[in-house]
């Protein structure tokens, strides 16, 4: 049972030198001890703790009024709340004291304010970006936990949890909350090293610093007082281009004339790489949320769903390899059924993304056994015909434009950025034949 009383709080760091005591308001929950102060000092010989009278003091009678009306309200509170509190660690039984009786705001914290940007993102439907700037707050706990040389190995599921229709953070990842204002330019570049040990790309880093950043000038906009601080600005977050790793047109006729067994989950990821290749690189989570109804007249008409926002919109001429593959799947699908069975029908839009991340991870398993079996030493991911289906494109001499445009890049300097080193390479190439005279 929770209990509370009136009480000084004796340790020496409060102390003053006229050996005066804070004043506070002692909770007692579950064996351990929390103070909530009142802002009062004062002498033993001023407080009467059976009447609870404060004296020899200015404002003496305004002050005793104040400090037992908030103990009777909190006395009050917590019988009525015994049931629910039981449930509660002492953390959140304190903040919860903290806000309702002392008017104590809750503090502009990075994984309390991170719950108002994350909980903006899912109503918008971007549950995507919404667990990406999680996993970015995930491991910013971790590092915190590593800070006390506690163990951040640990999984972990989630943050948060949805209360009365807002996202709010668990009480188990509270102690490891912290003030943005907090958050210098030391401790973001500490955090950098710690995930660059971590990680062996060099993006992920950048990735998780630009998330934080996101969430900081969210919070920047909103309160004032947090309008200029910006330790991110100066910690260098510029991703690096990866180098792609293209098969060649051998390797496709190779993987082409697999024979394997029908209907079994390596034979359907076999029918979902030739598709991706057939269809200008398509994305895996496309080919995954093509519904019933976008295929027509032997075309496949959709919304890229990485750009959808910016109107990527594509309809492509299904050639006699595609069309082989849908007919597979054509088994009197509904219009609005999925045309593939990757995701299941019904899958709500918050679980489609971690549907998809499920999936890629077992066609990601699939497409090692599929190169092994062709006898491809490259490896193969859900990116490798985008890579292989550009790479070809400009082995045959095709105009960037033309690739660029049917990747659904922005620009064709979006398209340099990330085939930069094979750009260069071909034109390289080129320019050394024709030095040499040798071809």
């Amino acid at each position: 049972m929770s209990k509370i009383k009136i009480a000084f709080d004796k340790r020496s760091s409060n102390t003053t030198k006229d050996n005066k005591y804070p004043l506070v308001l002692r909770l007692s929950h579950k064996r351990k001890t929390r103070d909530i102060p009142f802002n009062i000092h004062l002498r033993e010989d001023q407080y009467n703790f059976e009447t609870k009278k404060i004296t020899g003091i200015l404002n003496a009678v305004k002050h005793t009024k104040r400090t037992l009306k908030i103990y009777s309200n909190v006395d009050l509170w917590v019988d009525e709340h015994e049931g629910e509190i039981k449930n509660w660690d002492i953390a959140r039984l304190k903040r919860e004291i903290e806000q309702r009786f002392f008017n104590i705001a809750p503090s502009r914290t990075i994984l309390s304010y991170g719950a108002v940007y994350l909980n903006r993102l899912r109503l918008e439907k971007r549950f995507s970006t919404a667990d990406s700037y999680e996993d970015a707050l995930k491991l910013l706990v971790k590092f915190k936990k590593s800070l006390k040389g506690q163990d951040d190995t640990e999984k972990i599921k989630t943050l948060y949890e949805i209360k009365d229709g807002k996202m709010q953070c668990l009480d188990e990842f509270k102690d490891w909350d912290m003030e943005i204002k907090a958050m210098d330019y030391g401790f973001v570049r500490d955090f950098k090293a710690y995930m660059s040990n971590r990680y062996e790309s060099k993006n992920t880093p950048n990735i998780y610093l630009r998330s934080l950043q996101a969430i900081m000038n969210d919070a920047g906009n909103t309160f004032e007082d947090l309008s200029n601080h910006k330790p991110l600005s100066k910690i260098k977050k510029k991703s690096h281009a990866n180098a792609p790793s293209p098969l060649d047109l051998d390797d496709i006729d190779r993987i082409r004339n697999l024979r394997l067994k029908p209907d079994t989950p390596i034979w359907h990821n076999h029918n979902y790489m030739l598709f991706m290749f057939n269809n200008m690189g398509m994305n895996f989570f496309d080919i995954g949320l093509i519904k019933r109804f976008q295929f027509e007249d032997n075309r496949i008409k959709y919304f890229r769903k990485k750009t959808h926002y910016e109107g990527d919109y594509f309809n492509i001429n299904q050639n006699d390899e595609a069309l082989e593959i849908i007919n597979h799947y054509l088994n009197g699908q509904k219009p609005d059924d999925y045309l593939f069975p990757i995701i299941p029908n019904g899958t709500t839009p918050e679980r489609l993304h971690l549907v998809n991340k499920a999936r890629v991870k077992s066609f990601n398993k699939y497409a090692a056994q599929i190169a092994k079996l062709a006898g491809v030493t490259k490896k193969i991911t859900t990116y490798t015909m985008r890579d292989t289906w550009t790479n070809i494109g400009l082995d045959m001499g095709i105009d960037i434009r033309k690739i660029s445009s049917g990747l659904g890049h922005s620009s064709v300097q979006v398209t340099e950025k990330h085939y930069s080193q094979s750009i260069s390479e071909k034109i390289l190439d080129e320019i050394n034949a024709k030095i040499t005279g040798h071809s």
